[in-house]
């Protein structure tokens, strides 16, 4: 190989390397923040707070992020797609649909209680109250499509039932954060939804029952 080869194949790399240390330290400032929020909460961590936990300069922030808005954004939406990831791994073994639903909701109204700091920026801000809806409501979408198609689910009409669950799950997150309901009431409000998929009530409730998953 000679020099201008050489030269060629360094430069072709340099911008892969750069891209690469680019995304780290993005990945590391999104999670240095929500991190810092769950503890700190979300108006009193400041951009100073996010890039010493992340373990990087000041000016670095703002190679990535115009301002904490705008991270807060990207952290919500990470956490939004983890959660539809992990929601996804966890009912995949799961025979019955029905219940599969019934796990997936519970998982939101958890991370809501296990991490009330956001739970609490999700109802106040109609922005993420929008990006949790709609990232966890393609998903419900999805299943329910495919649960039809198998003659499961019975459902006139996919937008309705989907704004139906997605306010009702918030409601229940709403109401369980504000200690209106406890967890048992969950699981009742949970089974009344499910209904709305084609279930009995009565059939609902052995569902809730048994013991659910948990990620």
């Amino acid at each position: 190989m000679n020099g201008l080869q050489m030269a060629d194949e360094t430069a072709s790399k340099q911008p892969n390397r750069s891209s690469r240390r680019r995304a780290k330290s993005r990945a590391a400032l999104i999670e240095a923040a929500r991190e810092t929020m769950s503890v700190k909460g979300v108006d009193a961590t400041t951009i100073a707070d996010i890039t010493e936990a992340a373990d990087l300069g000041f000016g670095t922030f703002y190679n990535h992020f115009k301002s904490k808005d705008e991270i807060v954004d990207a952290a919500m939406s990470d956490m939004v797609e983890r959660l539809g990831d992990e929601i996804d791994e966890l009912i995949a073994p799961i025979d019955d649909p029905f219940f599969a639903q019934i796990v997936a909701w519970h998982q939101v109204v958890s991370l809501a209680v296990s991490e009330p700091i956001w739970g609490w920026f999700v109802l106040r801000s109609s922005k993420t109250l929008n990006m949790l809806n709609e990232g966890l409501m393609v998903r419900f979408r999805r299943d329910v499509e495919e649960a039809i198609q198998a003659g499961d689910f019975t459902v006139r009409d996919i937008d309705v039932v989907a704004n139906l669950v997605g306010g009702g799950v918030l409601s229940l997150v709403n109401a369980r954060l504000s200690g209106v309901i406890d967890d048992a009431q969950v699981l009742e409000g949970l089974a009344m939804l499910v209904t709305h998929l084609g279930i009995t009530p009565e059939k609902a409730r052995k569902l809730i029952s048994k013991p659910i998953p948990s990620l």
